[in-house]
């Protein structure tokens, strides 16, 4: 059974870095750490970001129009570690990925609510793409204020993945996405990031 922990942050801790602009959107792969075995020879689950839902353009109203504009989010970076966790009693041996994601913001002229408050996925795909288990949801708030309309949030997630025999962590994938919408993914399908 998979199952995804979230790391607790101290108040102010988790949403305390600022941007002081958005800049283009950059994904640094996975990289592996181990215990005991060097990282090329027990390799990490690869953490994926879904595309057509790494950003979304939130609106206040029913239209599409620019002045309708709540706020903007996009997935700006994640990075992970795993460890391998052998259970010598029981034979088994899991994957502990300690993913970081970070999120950036910016107001839109009508945000009623001086936040950017949306959710995001993490899923996990073995063997074959199969997603295990589903996918968990996770709360993410990213505060304006008059003077400050862009921010970032930081949030890291433990994720630990039982291998079978024979198995390593490459068999497996970790997707990270934004909650969007059905109109919301068609808005992205129209207008991709470049």
């Amino acid at each position: 059974m998979m199952m995804i922990g979230k790391k607790n942050f101290g108040p102010g801790v988790r949403f305390g870095a600022m941007l002081s602009a958005l800049g283009a959107a950059a994904l640094l792969l996975a990289s592996c750490a181990d215990d005991n075995v060097a990282p090329q020879s027990r390799p990490c689950p690869q953490v994926r970001v879904v595309q057509d839902a790494s950003y979304l353009t939130r609106f206040a109203g029913a239209g599409e129009d620019l002045t309708d504009t709540s706020f903007e989010a996009r997935i700006s970076r994640s990075k992970s570690l795993c460890y391998y966790e052998e259970n010598r009693e029981t034979g088994t041996t899991v994957v502990r990925s300690e993913v970081q994601v970070e999120f950036a913001a910016s107001r839109g002229p009508n945000n009623p609510d001086s936040a950017a408050k949306f959710r995001y996925r993490i899923g996990v795909t073995g063997p074959g793409g199969q997603l295990l288990q589903g996918d968990q949801l996770l709360d993410v708030e990213i505060p304006f204020t008059a003077s400050k309309v862009q921010g970032v949030a930081q949030d890291e997630v433990f994720v630990y993945t039982p291998l079978q025999q024979g198995e390593n962590g490459d068999f497996y994938r970790i997707w990270i996405s934004l909650e969007v919408t059905e109109k919301e993914l068609a808005y992205n399908r129209r207008n991709p990031l470049q």
